[in-house]
Order: C-alpha cells, then structure tokens, then sequence
C-alpha cells in the first residue's frame, strides 16, 4: 500500500503540469491564429442573490441537522448519521439552487 500512497500525489502534479501547458499551448495557438490578443467578451454583472440563496440553503441544511443531533433524532453512534446528514444538506442547497435558478430567470424576463 506504500506505492499507492505516493503515486497519488505525484499523478496529481501530473494532471496540474498537463493542465497548465494544454492550457497555455492552447492559447498561443489562437493568439497566432488570430493574430492578436483574445478580446475578452463582456461579463454580466454576477448577481449575488443566487449566491445568498445558495449560501441561506445551505446554512438551512446545517441547521436542521444540528437541530436533528441535538434533539437526538440522529445519534452520535447511528451508522448511518453521516449520510443522514449529508442528504439533509443535498436537499437543502439543491432546493436553493433551483429557487435561485427560477429567481434568475425571472429576473431576466423582467428586464427583457
């Protein structure tokens, strides 16, 4: 098991090193092709309602399950607390993706 244990982080140093220069190769290639720098397209603005909503979501989740362990409903010593747990959370932080998503769309058909 000594092998494996050092072969994870060297393969991990791999994959950065390969990213890293698939990345820069990548974009000289299209600096010479387009002959110039790449023009940068315009950003809108990141709305930070999504992100509250994601964050609300999640500390939603993490309050439930604290409320859950501290009125034992889940017990320290339960197998199965840790994926109690981490369903909880799942539910809450995807409920406020999709709320957050519907917000943004709604957002969007107001403006036009």
């Amino acid at each position: 098991m000594g092998a494996l244990e050092v072969l994870i982080p060297i393969s991990f140093f791999a994959c950065i090193v390969l990213c890293t220069f698939f990345i820069a190769k990548y974009r000289s290639e299209t600096i010479t092709k387009l002959g110039g720098p790449i023009p940068k397209t315009p950003r809108n603005p990141n709305s930070w309602k999504r992100i509250g909503t994601v964050v609300i979501g999640l500390a939603i989740g993490l309050l439930t399950s604290g409320l859950l362990f501290s009125n034992q409903v889940i017990s320290d010593n339960d197998d199965s607390a840790g994926f109690i747990v981490t369903g909880i959370i799942s539910l809450t932080v995807g409920a406020a993706l999709i709320l957050a998503d519907k917000k943004t769309k709604n957002e969007e058909n107001i403006d036009g």
